[in-house]
């Protein structure tokens, strides 16, 4: 009888380190990390020291910092296309800043924009193609003027419509151009915004495609997803 319950706890003992492995490599290959129930998701990028949204930022989600008394109170547009869990859109850079100020404080964890190196690496997640899927747009891999699918140059699509890329990141090409945190040409009243949009060319979502607006600019088809350093 002794034999079988040594068997038996030796076999728990293992399965268990087997289960500890397992979510070990699984972290190896990135962390998922949700600091509360109303805040994005970040995602750790492989051998780098940062993690960026899953997805970019949601209307709920801007929504929940106009509740809880962030974001200079500004409810953005959603030129009807409803919001829930689209992108936000129409924010600025300094909109975004707002954003990111309210969930630090009320999380206690740092959080910023991506760099555009950074939105880079995020992007191509290993790749070496003209998107993350291959070197032709194809057919339905994003929302934007001329890839096939049912948003085309007519509105943005719930995040997550599309299949992610290798590092499980969502959109990053396509439905809304980003905000990134860098300068154009040294002048920080101007900051670039990567990734292409609904109403906007395949070509356009190129990672050699970022473009800049001032940093107060608002538009229907400019969003931002969230960044954060890792120790």
């Amino acid at each position: 009888m002794k034999s079988v319950y040594y068997a038996c706890l030796l076999i728990l003992i293992f399965t268990a380190s087997a289960e500890t492995h397992a979510v070990t490599d699984a972290k190896k290959q990135g962390d998922e990390s949700k600091a509360c129930p109303d805040c994005p998701e970040l995602i750790s990028i492989p051998g780098k020291k940062f993690a960026i949204g899953k997805f970019a930022v949601t209307f709920d989600e801007w929504d929940a910092c106009v509740a809880g008394g962030g974001c200079g109170g500004y409810q953005p547009s959603d030129n009807g296309w409803g919001r829930g869990n689209r992108p936000v859109i129409n924010v600025s850079w300094n909109d975004a800043q707002a954003y990111i100020q309210w969930l630090s404080r009320k999380t206690g964890k740092t959080y910023r924009l991506p760099s555009e190196e950074e939105w880079k690496i995020a992007t191509r997640a290993g790749t070496a193609t003209t998107y993350y899927w291959g070197n032709d747009a194809g057919q339905n891999n994003a929302n934007c003027d001329g890839c096939g699918s049912n948003w085309d140059n007519r509105k943005t699509a719930p995040v997550g419509s599309f299949k992610p890329n290798a590092f499980g990141l969502y959109d990053m090409m396509g439905n809304v151009w980003q905000w990134t945190d860098d300068c154009w040409k040294g002048n920080c009243t101007k900051r670039l915004f990567c990734g292409g949009s609904w109403n906007h060319r395949p070509q356009d979502m190129s990672t050699t495609a970022c473009n800049w607006f001032d940093t107060a600019k608002r538009m229907r088809y400019l969003g931002f997803r969230l960044a954060t350093t890792l120790p």
